[in-house]
């Protein structure tokens, strides 16, 4: 049974996270932000017969159907932050409300990551069964979820993607 303390730690840990990719928000982008960014527009302004031919861009639609229907999903919300986002001829667009839209998106799929990590912790508290394991279990946690790769590249398919598989795998 995990302690209020390792819950406030994980809590804070969190916090922490998404304090850090906030303040991150204008320092830089990866290649993932157009790929990001492409993929909104298309799955929003083309037919779903067309979302794998498209190919105005280099970065073409080249994932899985649900992940192609996240982002189309996604393009819901983009088109009313900013029109524009949506746009397929509008390659590199990175005005200052679509690099937030898709910062934020980041950070609320990365809250679908937490919500995976914390099922994994709690799963592997049941199976040691040893209270000595409980902080390191923690520890490990807060390492997933702080690892400086999720940190640095622009990548929601990865955060949904490994939430997909931890959850699948304890279930």
């Amino acid at each position: 049974m995990s302690s209020n303390r390792d819950i406030f730690s994980n809590f804070v840990s969190v916090l922490l996270l998404c304090v850090a990719k906030t303040l991150l928000f204008r320092t830089y982008r990866s290649t993932d932000f157009e790929v990001h960014r492409n993929w909104l527009a298309i799955t929003h302004s083309l037919p779903v017969s067309k979302w794998y031919y498209e190919d105005t861009s280099e970065w073409t639609l080249d994932y899985p159907p649900f992940f192609a229907w996240f982002e189309w999903l996604m393009s819901q919300v983009a088109v009313l932050v900013d029109p524009r986002i949506v746009d397929v001829k509008n390659l590199n667009y990175a005005s200052p409300l679509c690099v937030a839209f898709q910062r934020g998106s980041v950070i609320v799929t990365d809250l679908v990551l937490v919500y995976a990590v914390h099922q994994y912790c709690q799963w592997l508290r049941k199976k040691s069964k040893l209270l000595l394991l409980d902080s390191k279990i923690s520890f490990l946690c807060i390492l997933i979820l702080c690892n400086f790769g999720l940190l640095v590249v622009d990548r929601i398919l990865f955060a949904l993607l490994l939430s997909l598989v931890t959850v699948c795998a304890i279930s």
